[in-house]
C-alpha cells in the first residue's frame, strides 16, 4: 500500500569532495517524516540521526512561523539610494539608516566597523505611497540581520527597533501589525537555541533566507487567559523579581502540559524579554568582542528562556543538552 511505502524507512548519505566513502555520515528517514521538517520545500537535510529524530519531535507539536508574522527585507538599498543622491552626509534633514551590522542580541549597536549611513528622508520617501514599505519606519518592528556567517556564534540574531528608525537592505524585519503576537515574543523565539539549531540544519550559506525563518517552528497557545492563567503570570513575575527563576519554571510548567499552551508561558516570555533588553540597553557601547555573549545579568534570563522553548518542545534536559552540545560543534 502506499502508506507503507511513505513509512518505509530509506538511508540518505552525505559523501565528503569527490570521493564515497563507507563512513560517510548517513541518515535513516522515512518518506512521511519529511513534511514535518519542511511541509513547503520537502528538504532532506544533512544532519545527524540525532538532530534529525529530534527535529521531527519538535515540528509535530509546533505550528509555523509563517502563520504568525510576514518578513520583509529593509527598505532603504545603500547601492541604489547612494547613486540617487539620498544617501548624503549628516546633515539637519538626514535621519540615520540603520545597517544589519549594529543588529546584536536584544540591542542595536553602533556600527562595529564602518561609519553611520545617513539619508534624505525627504528625498527618500518623494512619490513613494504611504502604504509602500518605504513607510515602514512609522512603525515598531522586529529586526534581524540578513547576512551571518555559518561559523558565527549565531545565525539568528534579533532585537526590537522602535518607530521613527530607517533599515537598510541588510536586515529583515517584521512590522507589528504584520505578527500575530507581541514582537518580543518573536524575538524571543528567533534568539533561542532551539530556533538558531533548527535554522542550521537546513541552512547552506550566510544568508538568512525568508523561507528557513517562515519554517522555523513556533508554540501554539490558547487564545483566552482563563483566571489560572492569569495568577500563574502573576506568581511567576514575583518570583522573577525575587531571582527566583527555577521557581519561575516550575510555576509555568503545568502551562506546557498540554497543547495548546497557557498564554501565561508567552506573556513570562515576553517580560523576561524586557527585562534583558533594558540591561542590554544599560551597558552602552562595547567592545566587538562583547557583542557575541549577553551581560551576566541578562544569561541567567535567556537561559531560562530556552528551557520553557525546551519544555514546549517536548525535550528531556538530555535532549536539551544533546541539542546544546550539537549546536556547539555546528560552529
Amino acid at each position: 500500500a502506499r502508506s507503507d511505502q511513505r513509512a518505509r524507512r530509506f538511508i540518505s548519505r552525505v559523501h565528503g569532495g569527490r570521493f564515497f566513502a563507507e563512513e560517510s555520515s548517513s541518515l535513516s528517514l522515512s518518506s512521511e517524516e519529511i513534511p514535518l521538517y519542511d511541509p513547503e520545500n520537502l528538504a532532506i537535510v544533512s544532519c545527524d540521526q540525532a538532530d534529525w529524530d529530534l527535529a521531527t519531535k519538535v515540528a509535530e507539536r509546533h505550528q509555523r512561523l509563517e502563520e504568525f508574522i510576514t518578513v520583509n527585507q529593509g527598505e532603504v538599498n545603500e547601492t541604489n539610494e547612494r547613486s540617487r543622491g539620498n544617501v548624503v552626509p549628516k546633515a539637519d534633514r538626514a535621519v540615520r539608516v540603520t545597517r544589519g551590522s549594529e543588529v546584536c542580541l536584544y540591542a542595536v549597536r553602533p556600527p562595529s566597523q564602518g561609519e553611520h549611513v545617513y539619508l534624505d528622508k525627504d528625498m527618500f520617501l518623494e512619490g513613494k505611497h504611504r502604504d509602500s514599505k518605504a513607510y515602514a519606519f512609522r512603525s515598531d518592528r522586529a529586526v534581524w540581520q540578513n547576512l551571518s556567517a555559518q561559523n558565527n556564534f549565531r545565525r539568528l540574531i534579533a532585537t526590537y527597533l522602535p518607530a521613527d528608525h530607517f533599515c537598510n537592505h541588510a536586515i529583515s524585519y517584521c512590522l507589528n501589525d504584520d505578527c500575530v503576537f507581541d514582537l518580543r515574543f518573536l524575538i524571543a523565539l528567533l534568539n533561542s537555541k532551539i530556533s538558531d539549531w533548527y535554522f542550521r540544519l537546513a541552512s547552506t550559506n550566510n544568508n538568512i533566507l525568508q523561507y528557513l525563518v517562515y519554517n522555523l517552528p513556533s508554540p501554539r497557545f490558547r487564545d483566552r487567559r482563563s483566571d489560572s492563567d492569569r495568577e500563574m503570570l502573576n506568581t511567576s513575575i514575583a518570583a522573577r523579581r525575587r531571582g527566583e527563576l527555577n521557581r519561575c519554571f516550575e510555576i509555568l510548567e503545568p502551562g506546557m502540559k498540554e497543547l495548546p499552551f497557557s498564554p501565561a508561558v508567552r506573556d513570562f516570555i515576553i517580560e523576561l524579554v524586557k527585562r534583558i533588553m533594558q540591561i542590554e540597553k544599560g551597558r552602552g557601547n562595547i567592545a566587538r568582542a562583547e557583542r557575541s555573549r549577553l551581560d551576566s545579568e541578562a544569561q541567567p534570563y535567556q537561559d531560562l528562556i530556552d528551557r520553557l522553548f525546551y519544555a514546549m518542545a517536548g525535550l528531556t534536559d538530555e535532549e536539551a543538552r544533546g541539542l546544546e552540545d550539537r549546536l556547539s560543534r555546528m560552529l
